[in-house]
């Protein structure tokens, strides 16, 4: 960009890194319950946080019944699988669903899915893009753009990043393409000239995958890789006309977000907005292709003048200018100093330049004459450039002057009549470290349609979740009214599905459900407890196995010169005491604290510790006491994650003292405290080894004999805003008796971003040992829920952790019992971030919240006939829409061979899978709920969660802002950071 102040001669551009800013922790509880809702299209750029509560169902009550199509295919499955299973199952890599599930009160239910058709006899054409010289991210996709500009590419579908979809085979063939911006009427001069390699990759029958998906005999010319290549060839034809909007912003390549007129929208602060858009992806289901539309939420910067921008962050998180360049770095502004250049149709070219960075001493060092910068984030009067002899203004006749530096403030004065009234602002670095190139903010606009990857506040998390918590009814709303138009699923607004042959019926299709009865919950002696609406309470209840407490205190943690609500009303001795009664009221053996706990003063200006030595230091005191302390109750003064994590970290790993804690504010409630303290007792007793709740052993099926143990496997990953050298972290939990009550763990870091665990084999030998131990027998099954493994990755589970276990096992058994295919393996792959949602089609179906009753199960319909898989809601959802968890079997030895006998509750292997899943999300150790994915998945997210805070300066570096002085970075991780202490290794210390 000429007529801009460059570093030296020619100016430099500028570094820095992509950062989160530091508005603190957003992570908080994942709460398991609901998903977060849409919107009706309409919205205003000041959205109101609170929309109408709309009372009724979708649809009012009036809804289509489920494909009968569909239906007979299905059943038709069912009573064929006998003969044709030998045949199928050569051919299958996963288990073949036995049956369908009969069990439960049946329903009818809206999902959040359209029917695709295509015509008859359709045939596209894939083709591979090779881009030379290598282009990324917007250079790639405008690159595309020109590319499909081509005479003979018209009219074709793309994703904008490697393929081309055609309806006409055009065969091979390369283009040169040189590079223009938007609005330009020709390629400059010195254009860079792309060269597009376009290579056959496929011949697709779009119409012969919807046969054969009609029919159940097994087509060898659809394998999985043959149907997933059809697939993908649908999503980029569905995908191009949000994409191709250049008022759609697409994150992930299947979300999109509409920001041109209207568009949903609501301010969160500190510069940052949130738009509402919709996921899309095609799915195969039975007998048919479906496209899976759900509302989806994503955070923006706002769009308008960039010193608003810097200005509304500044309020929010104060005048810091390292926080404020992680915040700007790759935002993308238009310049607006020089007078605007318009093409031959009269339309703005604008000029568009990516934040590097603020100025920064360095900045063009090598140059023959380098910019003078007085300091970091220096203003226009504070930096000066060197300046090659030129007119003193455009307006005004050559009066050359002689080469020097200049400041920034001063050439905006003389070169372009302008005076830079935010002087004392920052500069922009829109060039590079090496050329410099330098503007001020004032001159700047942020476009609009940029997405923030920035850690949200507490107060901008709230706002979040305002605007993305709504009923099922206004999320389906959504998807129906307003999802189709900014996805482009309607024929007028879309001519090249039309084009290809492809139409989409914009009305969701309704499914068979079934809601399965809830079970009584046993607690000690002969006291059962029937759940109501999912939930129940312990009023005069006691746990079936009431702990023991060791001798235990609290720790006070407080704020220098911050008094909480505690101090202030003198509350600590009066609330240990109510908590030494709620818990022998809930059925442990509690003895009075010691007291006083110790108290430790964060921020104490005299202390000659960090806030992390005096944490470790109190925690290592303690460990000593000669009263032996093994239970701590933390009281926090506020939510700083850090604080949190190096607690956790002193109290599981270096010094093995059981810890339970609570924020100052929420304790000093007396209003329902005894209720909070019980949940916090639940813990306790949890923790001590005891047994909070069990069920009935005859619903527990298979698990009843006591020879079954039940794993859950989990991996962690750097999410943005790690350090790159955050590993991975993998935790395996396991039972160790036919109760469910105690999960203990084994955690291992692991290469970043690895999701298969690899020290699998040992993770599961050391918890068949615990196994042994406690039971004098190796267990005859094993049965594993693996959270975290997306589709695409079911293959890889099968391929690479399946061996492990095998191995763990071959290593652990006798001989004779592995030859006798002991022990028998089940593999389930627990699903939480998929797209699917149920809406009750009847107000008398639906919940309080407007959601489908928990323990609603649906197998039909939206699954696909030849897998064995299923959603369950077995949580009741207080707010938002309910996400069902979707469970796939990838190994089943244990359920599917033939009629079930005693013990299994059902000979039908479906109804016997779901009800042994349903049933074990009661037994959540740390809650009087069901809740939403079955516990062994969940304890291993817990536990994977707990390793986050251990790892929390790699894993969340920011956070350490929260808390002064920490004491030092973490730079890597070995396994001991990771390493529980021998005292709690084999507890829940995790919950």
């Amino acid at each position: 960009m000429s007529n801009a102040p460059r570093g030296g001669g020619r100016g430099g551009r500028g570094g820095g890194h992509r950062g989160r800013g530091d508005g603190g922790p957003s992570r908080g509880g994942s709460d398991r319950g609901g998903s977060r809702g849409g919107h009706s299209r309409g919205g205003s750029e000041s959205y109101s946080p609170r929309e109408p509560e709309p009372t009724g169902v979708f649809g009012n009550g009036t809804f289509p019944p489920p494909s009968p199509e569909v239906k007979k295919l299905e059943d038709d499955y069912v009573q064929q699988k006998a003969a044709l299973g030998q045949a199928l199952s050569l051919k299958q890599d996963f288990p073949m669903r036995p049956a369908y599930g009969t069990r439960g009160k049946p329903v009818q239910l809206w999902a959040n899915y359209f029917d695709l058709n295509a015509s008859k006899n359709l045939v596209v054409y894939l083709y591979s893009v090779n881009v030379q010289p290598e282009a990324k991210g917007r250079k790639l996709r405008r690159v595309f753009e020109l590319l499909t500009q081509e005479s003979l590419l018209a009219g074709c579908a793309t994703d904008f990043k490697s393929f081309l979809v055609t309806r006409t085979n055009i065969g091979s063939r390369e283009y040169e393409v040189p590079y223009k911006s938007d609005f330009e009427d020709l390629p400059p001069t010195d254009a860079r000239v792309y060269i597009c390699r376009v290579q056959e990759a496929g011949q697709i029958e779009v119409a012969a995958l919807l046969n054969h998906l009609k029919s159940n005999q097994i087509d060898p010319n659809f394998s999985p890789g043959k149907q997933l290549q059809v697939i993908q060839i649908l999503n980029i034809l569905l995908g191009h006309y949000p994409q191709a909007n250049p008022n759609t912003t697409t994150i992930a390549g299947n979300k999109h977000f509409s920001f041109g007129t209207n568009p949903v929208e609501t301010y969160l602060g500190g510069g940052l907005t949130a738009l509402r858009g919709y996921f899309r992806s095609v799915r195969m289901g039975t007998a048919r292709l479906l496209v899976n539309v759900n509302v989806s939420h994503a955070v923006f910067f706002k769009a308008g003048p960039l010193v608003d921008l810097i200005n509304e962050f500044a309020s929010a998180y104060g005048r810091n200018p390292y926080q404020l360049q992680k915040f700007l770095k790759k935002v993308r502004v238009e310049t607006t100093h020089l007078p605007i250049k318009r093409n031959k149709a009269g339309e703005k070219i604008p000029r568009i330049k990516t934040i590097l960075s603020l100025a920064t001493p360095g900045d063009g060092h090598m140059l023959p004459h380098a910019p003078q910068i007085a300091k970091f984030a220096a203003s226009s009067k504070e930096l000066k450039f060197w300046l090659e002899s030129t007119p003193s203004s455009s307006k005004q006749k050559a009066n050359p002057s002689a080469p020097g530096y200049t400041t920034v403030f001063d050439f905006f004065k003389k070169t372009h009549n302008l005076t830079i009234k935010a002087a004392d602002m920052p500069l922009l670095n829109l060039g590079t470290k090496e050329n410099p190139l330098y503007m001020p903010a004032e001159y700047c606009h942020v476009l609009p349609g940029q997405a923030s990857m920035k850690t949200l506040s507490p107060d901008q998390t709230a706002s979040m979740i305002r605007f993305a918590c709504r009923r099922p009814v206004l999320n389906a709303t959504s998807i129906t009214a307003d999802g189709p138009k900014v996805l482009g699923l309607l024929a007028p607004s879309n001519p090249l599905l039309v084009s290809f042959g492809i139409s989409v019926n914009p009305t969701m299709i309704t499914v068979p459900g079934r809601v399965l009865n809830a079970p009584a919950i046993k607690y000690r002696g002969t006291d059962k407890i029937s759940p109501r609406g999912g939930s129940w309470n312990m009023i005069k209840i006691k746990f079936t196995t009431g702990a023991s407490l060791p001798p235990w205190t609290y720790l006070w943690i407080k704020r220098a010169g911050k008094p909480g609500q505690i101090e202030r009303n003198n509350l600590i001795e009066p609330v240990m005491a109510q908590f030494q009664q709620v818990m022998n009221q809930s059925g442990l053996n509690a003895p009075a604290p010691v007291t006083p706990g110790p108290v430790i003063i964060l921020d104490d200006p005299k202390s000659k510790l960090t806030n992390d030595q005096l944490i470790v230091d109190m925690i290592q005191r303690i460990s000593v006491n000669p009263k032996k302390i093994g239970l701590l109750v933390v009281l926090y003064p506020d939510t700083d994650a850090h604080v949190y994590s190096r607690v956790k970290y002193a109290a599981d790993v270096l010094y093995g003292i059981h810890s339970v804690g609570s924020v100052d504010s929420k304790l000093a409630k007396e209003n329902r405290r005894d209720q909070y303290l019980a949940n916090i007792a639940l813990k306790v007793n949890c923790k001590l080894r005891g047994i909070n709740q069990s069920l009935d052993m005859s619903l527990l099926g298979i698990i009843s004999e006591g020879k079954t143990m039940v794993v859950g496997i989990d991996v962690t990953h750097p999410s943005p805003g790690s350090l790159s050298s955050a590993p991975s972290v993998a935790a395996l939990v396991a039972s160790t008796d036919k109760f469910l009550s105690q999960f203990p763990c084994e955690l291992r870091i692991q290469e970043g971003r690895k999701e298969m665990v690899a020290d699998l084999r040992e993770m599961l030998r050391s918890r068949l040992n615990v196994w042994k131990a406690k039971n004098k027998i190796l267990p005859e099954n094993i049965l594993v829920y693996r959270d975290g493994v997306s589709e695409g990755q079911y293959q890889i589970l099968l391929k690479d952790e399946v061996p492990l276990l095998r191995d763990a096992c071959r290593l652990t058994y006798p001989a004779d019992q592995t030859k006798k295919g002991i022990p028998k393996i089940s593999v389930i792959v627990v699903g939480k971030r998929h797209h699917t949602r149920f809406y009750a089609t009847k107000d008398h179906e639906a919940d309080r919240s407007g959601n489908p009753m928990n323990g609603t199960v649906v197998d039909r319909g939206v699954t696909n006939m030849w897998n064995w898989d299923f959603f369950l809601q077995a949580h009741t959802c207080l707010q938002g829409t309910a996400k069902p968890a979707h469970y796939y079997v990838v190994l089943d030895e244990i359920f599917g061979k033939g009629n079930l006998k005693k013990p299994h509750p059902y000979p039908n292997a479906a109804d016997t899978l779901e009800d042994l899943t349903h049933n074990m999300c009661y037994l959540f150790a740390r809650a009087t709920k069901a809740v939403s994915i079955c516990p062994p998945a969940y304890y291993a997210d817990l536990a994977c969660e707990r390793a986050r805070c251990y790892l929390s300066g790699l894993f969340d570096p920011s956070a350490t802002g929260g808390s002064t002085a920490t004491g030092g970075t973490q730079t890597g991780a070995s396994a001991s950071d990771v390493t529980i202490h021998e005292r709690l290794r084999e507890s829940m210390f995790y919950l």
